[in-house]
């Protein structure tokens, strides 16, 4: 991976650590799919300049976005609003990489060597070392619910290496059209209508949660993911998205209070020495793989 991806990578992964304090945030004053509407109703507004199609197939940009927006979020936020723990969502959230790489082998046809395997299992292994808290098994709805997240954030990412030519913001701009509508009537049917009087009266902790997960989380995170998906194989992406677990659990220690122990330590430092790893290796690729070539652009 380039120098200046991998540094937009870990910018990614910082900001989406940080945005499971600002979502916990704003889910606790506001029902979560409404929450999550809002979230992606911010980034429209920035975004609709990029509402374009030019020649791009509207059926598998919709279905992209169904899965990456409104499918995964809508999930991930309503599972942060019935825990009182957040890691137990976030450490649920990792199974989106054995998932991401199985269904890259199986529809992509990407090759995993032996190494980055070996830091996969590193980096999974840092973090499940975190997991090992008994107050996170207390909230088993909520670790499922994270899993199914996972699961629609995996087959997203497939959906999003399998589009091509489509530039981040662009889809980026179309998550959000297609997702905050739908949000909103769920959360209608499920939460009730009546949430004027909610975002009236919320704390500025919520609103600024909001705001980030509609513009950092969203705008900056997701379009930077995305943008990477299209250049490197989901199997080399995946796993280095682990390392927003990692901050994410010190944001919890900052923000919410919870006790840092050497169990997250150790865990951090484990789970970069796999990321680390990982990023060394170039992937290995089938014959018909898109590979990236000395200045960055795609080809075939």
């Amino acid at each position: 991976m380039r120098f200046h991806h991998l540094l937009l990578m870990l910018s990614i992964t910082i900001i989406w650590g940080f945005n499971f304090i600002a979502a916990r945030y704003s889910v606790m004053e506001l029902p979560a799919l409404y929450s999550a509407g809002l979230r992606f109703l911010v980034a429209f507004i920035f975004l609709f300049p990029f509402l374009r199609l030019n020649g791009t197939a509207l059926r598998p940009l919709i279905i992209a976005a169904l899965v990456l927006g409104a499918g995964h979020f809508g999930i991930i936020y309503y599972a942060l609003a019935i825990t009182e723990n957040v890691s137990s969502v976030v450490i649920a959230t990792l199974t989106n990489v054995p998932f991401a790489m199985l269904l890259a082998v199986i529809f992509l046809g990407e090759h995993i060597h032996w190494r980055r395997i070996l830091g996969l299992i590193l980096s999974f292994g840092g973090v499940m070392l975190l997991a090992f808290d008994p107050h996170v098994f207390e909230y088993v709805d909520a670790l499922l619910l994270g899993m199914l997240g996972a699961f629609f954030f995996a087959v997203g990412a497939i959906l999003m290496r399998q589009l091509k030519g489509v530039p981040a913001l662009r889809l980026q701009a179309w998550v959000a059209l297609v997702s905050f509508p739908i949000l909103f009537l769920l959360s209608a049917m499920i939460e009730g209508v009546d949430h004027f009087g909610d975002i009236v009266n919320v704390s500025w902790k919520a609103i600024g949660g909001v705001l980030f997960g509609g513009i950092a989380a969203t705008i900056i995170g997701h379009g930077g993911i995305y943008y990477l998906l299209q250049r490197y194989p989901v199997s080399m992406v995946s796993p280095l998205t682990l390392l927003a677990q990692v901050f994410a659990v010190l944001a919890s220690v900052v923000f919410l209070g919870e006790e840092l122990t050497l169990r997250v330590a150790a865990g951090a430092i484990i789970t970069l020495l796999g990321a680390g790893i990982i990023i060394m290796r170039k992937p290995s690729l089938p014959v018909n793989e898109v590979s990236v070539d000395a200045v960055g652009n795609t080809k075939m």
